[in-house]
């Protein structure tokens, strides 16, 4: 794997578990890159809308708006962010799902592999 400036890259955390964005936002920052957090896939939205996220980390089941509704936002209007999607809501083997995330993790999941799921992503910017 190549060096990742991940000090140059922000985060998008989208998780309505305050304890759950919480421990990801934590995680991400202490490897070292920038994180801003959203209690659901609305306000990630608005977030992702202002600029300046280069990855989205989301759960699925949020209210206001879900996961799924957020990528598929996303995917229409900015297509170049990747979302990754951390969810412990069993998943259909759907077009939406299998096209519009650029990966999926299961909670729990260890540290490492969301990490590494993050760093595959910004590697493709």
């Amino acid at each position: 794997m190549e060096f990742i400036d991940r000090q140059s890259f922000t985060v998008l955390v989208a998780e309505d578990n305050p304890d759950a964005r919480s421990i990801f936002a934590d995680v991400l920052q202490m490897s070292g890159y920038r994180v801003v957090t959203a209690a659901n896939g609305a306000e990630a939205l608005r977030i992702v809308r202002d600029g300046g996220v280069h990855v989205i980390l989301t759960d699925m089941r949020m209210p206001v708006m879900d996961g799924l509704d957020l990528a598929m936002v996303v995917r229409n209007e900015l297509s170049h962010i990747p979302i990754v999607l951390l969810s412990a809501t069993p998943l259909p083997n759907t077009w939406a799902v299998l096209n519009v995330f650029a990966a999926s993790l299961v909670k729990p999941c260890p540290i490492e592999d969301l990490v590494a799921a993050i760093d595959r992503q910004v590697q493709t910017i």
